[in-house]
């Protein structure tokens, strides 16, 4: 049977995580309902029940207040830190990506070939996933006129597995299938937890989900393979999500 802290430490072992995006995860989960802010005690606290030593909280912290993500002012001994200015508009600019439950591209996507011959064999910058030198993914609702590229539809239940590893590498689907899997876990064998562990365990799985939220290669998988390890997982942690409630400093206190 395992306990909330093996399961922690799972999620903590699936790849490395940086410290200051965790820090960046947590902050944009906070529930709009209470103070978008929390003192260096109540980070510390839910760092540390992660695993996460205090010295590396704290270079965090100073990494993202100097490169402007975060604000920080005392509060009598304590120090309260938020997001700042900047850090609100990049949160809220993928907002919509991280907690949809939906897909993102609902009129799917089409290939785009190009005929020039490009010296550094890469298609000029735009919204897709280039697949090889002059053909490229991107969603339908992307106009293409004014650049010379044609269009061309396919059917998507006829796609080669060829085709899906061009699309998200195997590394990123083997971490999808490990958080399939922990996801059910705890789905199964975990029913109550206290304060702590609860915002532990969402924080994790919202960090890994949003990392792969972030790409378009994700959403693009999904669409091309709807019971996939890609639409699985954005099922799974949504899931969690919605029994698991958004952060917030009350969950913050050592039990």
């Amino acid at each position: 049977m395992r306990t909330f802290r093996t399961l922690i430490q799972d999620l903590m072992s699936i790849e490395t995580i940086k410290t200051w995006s965790l820090i960046v995860t947590m902050f944009g989960d906070l529930d709009d309902g209470h103070p978008q802010s929390l003192s260096g005690k109540e980070i510390g606290a839910l760092m540390g029940h992660i695993g996460i030593k205090p010295e590396a909280v704290r270079v965090a912290l100073h990494r993202l207040k100097k490169n402007g993500w975060i604000h920080a002012a005392k509060s009598g001994r304590e120090v309260e830190y938020g997001l700042s200015q900047n850090g609100l508009q990049e949160t809220a600019a993928v907002y919509d990506d991280v907690y949809r439950r939906t897909v993102k591209y609902p009129n799917g996507w089409k290939l785009l070939l190009d005929g020039k011959n490009y010296a550094n064999g890469a298609i000029e910058p735009c919204v897709g996933i280039q697949l090889f030198k002059n053909i490229i993914l991107a969603p339908q609702t992307l106009v293409t006129d004014d650049w010379g590229k044609m269009d061309i539809d396919f059917d998507k239940t006829d796609v080669p597995s060829w085709f899906a590893d061009r699309i998200v590498p195997s590394n990123i689907i083997d971490i999808a299938n490990q958080l399939n899997t922990m996801a059910r876990i705890f789905a199964n064998e975990f029913k109550s937890a206290n304060s702590l562990d609860n915002a532990a365990i969402r924080l994790l799985f919202l960090h890994h989900w949003r990392k792969m939220a972030l790409r378009e290669n994700t959403w693009a998988h999904i669409w091309l393979f709807e019971a996939g390890p890609m639409a699985q997982c954005q099922a799974e942690i949504t899931g969690i999500l919605q029994r698991i409630p958004k952060l917030k400093p009350t969950y913050f206190k050592l039990v």
